[in-house]
C-alpha cells in the first residue's frame, strides 16, 4: 500500500502531466482530493518546487503569453491570473518581458469589432465600442486613447 505522501505525489504528478499548474492551484486541487493532509501536501509541493516540477515564475510567463494572444486588457489579464493564484508582480513582470502593450491590444480588439458592427448612429456605435472594450478588461484611459 502506498503512503499518503506517495499518493499525493502521484496525484500531483498526474495533474502536472495534463498541464502546468501554479502552486496555489495545485495546492487547492490536492486539498480537495486529500482534505485532511495539508501538511503532507505542502511537503510534496515543496519537493516539487525543489526539483523544478513546479515553478510559479515559469507558469506565470507561459500563462501570460497564452492570455496576451487574445486582445484583452490588463484588468481581464489580472483577474484571470488571480483565479490561478498567481502573484500580481510576477504577472506585471511577464507582461513587461513579453513587450505587451494594452493600447495595441485594444486597437486589435477594436479593429475586429468594428468590422462586425452595423450601427449607423455614431453615438450608439461609439457607446457599443466602449462597452465592448470595457467587457474585454480595458481601462477607461486606454479605451478613450484608443477611440481618439
Amino acid at each position: 500500500m502506498k503512503s499518503t505522501y506517495d499518493q499525493i505525489w502521484a496525484s500531483a504528478l498526474k495533474k502536472l502531466e495534463i498541464r502546468n499548474h501554479s502552486k496555489a492551484e495545485l495546492i487547492r486541487k490536492l486539498t480537495e482530493k486529500f482534505p485532511g493532509d495539508r501538511g503532507t501536501i505542502l511537503k510534496v509541493i515543496e519537493e516539487m518546487e525543489r526539483v523544478q516540477l513546479l515553478n510559479d515564475r515559469r507558469f506565470t510567463e507561459e500563462y501570460v503569453n497564452h492570455l496576451i494572444q487574445k486582445p484583452i486588457g490588463r484588468f481581464k489579464i489580472m483577474m484571470e491570473a488571480k483565479k490561478r493564484g498567481l502573484d500580481q508582480d510576477l504577472v506585471e513582470q511577464a507582461l513587461l518581458d513579453a513587450g505587451w502593450s494594452e493600447i495595441e491590444a485594444a486597437k486589435e480588439a477594436l479593429a475586429a469589432k468594428e468590422r462586425l458592427l452595423n450601427e449607423k448612429d455614431e453615438r450608439k456605435r461609439k457607446q457599443k465600442l466602449i462597452n465592448f472594450l470595457k467587457n474585454r478588461g480595458f481601462g477607461n484611459s486606454t479605451i478613450y486613447r484608443t477611440l481618439q
